[in-house]
């Protein structure tokens, strides 16, 4: 805690703007909702190198021209998980100029120390100087409603992470054997999704989707769920015939 409130204080609020180089592994969050955009591992000249993910990693190449700013301890986009997911995740750079369309008019401006007559609202309402944004990043305060949003979707990802505690490899559960809490034999796993295990009965007649966090252990042969047999039924889907 302390450390971080340190790096905080280091920073020259008047100037108001940081080298990329300087939020290297600092984790990267989407402005409006807080959404993980992952942990900065890369700079390019157009683009930030996030990755996110535990067991499965994913890489995200996100536009530096929809920065909105850096806090002390965070790196803000104007992007949601969803554009990340959709249009930034990617398993290569992308080319040459292929991320220009982003780029407002201003971003050519040079910075220039002698010049502070040039200045932009930020965020906060603030002002700091037009800069070229390919080499700088603003600084910004922190905002409270987005803090509580991340607060909301640490405890989503605890939670996964106890999840995932149980069953370090999901694909390994799939067609195998599945039994309620009870020894009840339900079916097997024919699928398994972000969020669900879908598990099909003998002979395929009946589709069960149920959530990860009722999975209560895999033995190596059979998958053990939290749910009695008279609970499992809830679980039940409509197979389209």
């Amino acid at each position: 805690m302390n450390d971080n409130s340190d790096k905080v204080n280091d920073i020259d609020w008047k100037d108001n703007r940081i080298k990329w180089n300087d939020i290297i592994k600092k984790e990267a969050r989407g402005y409006e909702q807080g959404d993980d955009l992952g942990e900065v591992q890369e700079i390019g000249q157009q683009f930030v190198v996030t990755e996110r993910g535990r067991i499965s990693k994913h890489k995200f190449y996100l536009p530096k021209y929809l920065v909105k700013g850096y806090d002390g301890e965070t790196l803000w986009f104007d992007i949601t998980k969803e554009d990340a997911e959709d249009n930034f995740k990617k398993e290569r750079p992308p080319k040459e100029g292929e991320y220009s369309r982003y780029s407002p008019a201003s971003v050519t401006q040079q910075p220039n120390e002698s010049n502070t007559s040039g200045l932009a609202d930020n965020s906060t309402g603030s002002k700091f100087p037009s800069y070229n944004l390919e080499e700088y990043l603003p600084v910004i305060e922190k905002r409270r409603d987005v803090n509580r949003k991340m607060e909301e979707s640490s405890t989503v990802q605890q939670q996964q992470q106890v999840v995932d505690a149980v069953i370090e490899d999901w694909d390994s559960i799939l067609h195998k054997g599945v039994r309620t809490e009870d020894m009840v034999s339900v079916g097997i796993v024919a699928a398994v999704n972000m969020t669900s295990v879908i598990i099909t009965s003998d002979g395929a007649k009946d589709e069960f989707n149920v959530p990860k966090e009722e999975v209560k252990s895999f033995n190596g042969s059979e998958v053990i769920l939290k749910a009695s047999i008279d609970r499992f039924d809830q679980f039940k889907v409509k197979v389209p015939k």
